[in-house]
């Protein structure tokens, strides 16, 4: 492990992350609009707090009154015995909690109404993402200084704050689930630490937790605990001492588990309540998965939200992953195999673009983990000589650059979020606005087509 006393770098580098984070919230003025800030996924991830803590009725039984006032705020699906039944699991209910109540009980002292949908909320909803993605950096600066430089734990958290589309879901698209999902992760990565060292109890319970919460968010995000599993493994000789460390510690994995099911169980009694089920799966038969046809290549490479496409900057993650053999073995066998496992997961959802977005957002949380092959292949180019350490140190600066610059095209228009080809994409290279000719170069998919498995 590399112990310095001064690490200065990191600390710049984080400061400045929180001002381009703060400076582009502020910019946006998004949270004066609520309904630009609570709509689409977001108005189901929230719903659970108006409709408890406003409305008193989590049952959402108001919704049956057409006179309910923001009635078309909520958008629940009906289960098979009528009840209404939020779509999506409650996890971001519960990482926006804290900023609801704080705006709810200041939202009428401050003028506005108290009714969940006003700028306070708005507001508190917008800058709670950017809160949990600080704080999570300060997590994962202090994993990634356990093995690298603070200069080069200083320029990943960088690319990965500033230069992936990480940056567009922390701000422009805030109360979305994945900056949040990314903040868990961070957590996650430094409780992994803190419990390899030495098993207390206090970081069993908290990973227990987190594992909850990261679940409750995105259940197929379960694909974390194989890091758990499988970290500091690199031989058959690994493999057992890693099971008898789990055998030594099977009463706080018991407690660990246990503690993943009570975040939990307020979900499994909302399900019991509305419809009736322990477990219910709220998405229908439309939306689903299909195995048997993963798109990994376009996952990877479209230009319809592929995400090595726009996001190029994290090329360089994935070429870490084959270093970690030498550099880093604990995080070589758990990192490829997560980063396959969960890439087979997301191409064979219906929609594998994930319909409304920039770059491709479901890989998002996952950051956190790549940035450790990320660092390792920085930390590889400040081996090299002089002349190639300049050379690969421009590349990556032309890259990362041209992953800020699609930000910039998406914000203004340049890249649509979800009808993106070849064409359009070419025409706008390096355009910061859509020329005339960009709108007849889209291509709309078929929606219904791909639920169907026709993707």
């Amino acid at each position: 492990m590399i112990k310095k006393k001064k690490n200065y770098y990191s600390l710049i580098a984080l400061l400045f992350i929180l001002f381009a984070f703060t400076f582009q919230l502020i910019r946006s003025h998004r949270y004066t609009n609520p309904e630009s800030v609570i709509d689409s996924d977001i108005r189901s991830y929230y719903a659970y707090l108006p409709a408890t803590f406003v409305e008193k009725d989590y049952a959402m039984h108001f919704l049956s009154n057409p006179d309910t006032e923001n009635i078309w705020m909520y958008w629940p699906g009906k289960a098979p015995n009528g009840g209404f039944v939020v779509k999506t699991s409650m996890g971001m209910a519960i990482m926006y909690s804290p900023f609801f109540f704080i705006a709810h009980n200041l939202a009428e002292p401050l003028g506005y109404k108290a009714d969940g949908f006003s700028i306070p909320y708005a507001f508190a909803l917008m800058f709670s993402c950017a809160f949990y993605v600080f704080f999570a950096f300060l997590l994962l600066r202090a994993v990634l200084l356990r093995y690298y430089k603070d200069k080069i734990v200083a320029f990943t958290l960088l690319v990965i704050g500033l230069a992936t589309n990480l940056y567009c879901y922390v701000t422009l698209y805030a109360p979305m689930s994945h900056g949040y999902s990314f903040a868990l992760f961070c957590a996650f990565l430094f409780l992994l630490e803190k419990w390899q060292e030495k098993q207390k109890w206090p970081t069993t319970i908290f990973m227990g937790l987190v594992i909850g919460l990261i679940t409750l968010i995105r259940p197929t995000n379960a694909v974390i605990v194989i890091i758990l599993i499988l970290f500091n493994i690199s031989t058959w000789k690994d493999i057992q001492v890693r099971v008898k460390l789990f055998l030594h510690n099977y009463w706080k994995i018991i407690v660990m588990v246990t503690c993943t099911l009570i975040v939990w169980l307020p979900q499994l009694l909302y399900w019991k309540s509305v419809t009736g089920e322990w477990f219910y799966y709220s998405y229908g038969n439309n939306e689903r998965f299909f195995f048997n046809d993963p798109k990994m290549l376009q996952v990877l490479f479209s230009f319809r939200n592929g995400w090595l496409i726009y996001t190029p900057s994290m090329i360089f993650a994935v070429i870490g992953i084959a270093m970690l053999w030498k550099a880093n073995k604990k995080y070589f066998y758990p990192i490829i195999i997560l980063s396959i496992v969960n890439l087979f997961i997301v191409s064979s959802w219906w929609c594998w673009w994930y319909a409304g977005a920039f770059g491709m957002r479901a890989l998002i949380e996952s950051y956190a983990i790549l940035a450790i092959p990320l660092a390792t292949f920085f930390a590889w180019i400040d081996k090299q000589k002089l002349f190639a350490r300049i050379s690969l140190s421009i590349l990556v600066f032309a890259i990362s650059a041209q992953s800020i610059f699609h930000y910039t095209q998406y914000h203004y228009g340049a890249i649509h979020w979800g009808n993106m080809t070849k064409e359009a994409y070419f025409n706008s290279f390096w355009k910061v606005r859509a020329t005339p000719e960009f709108d007849t170069l889209l291509f709309e998919p078929d929606y219904l087509a791909a639920q169907n498995g026709n993707r």
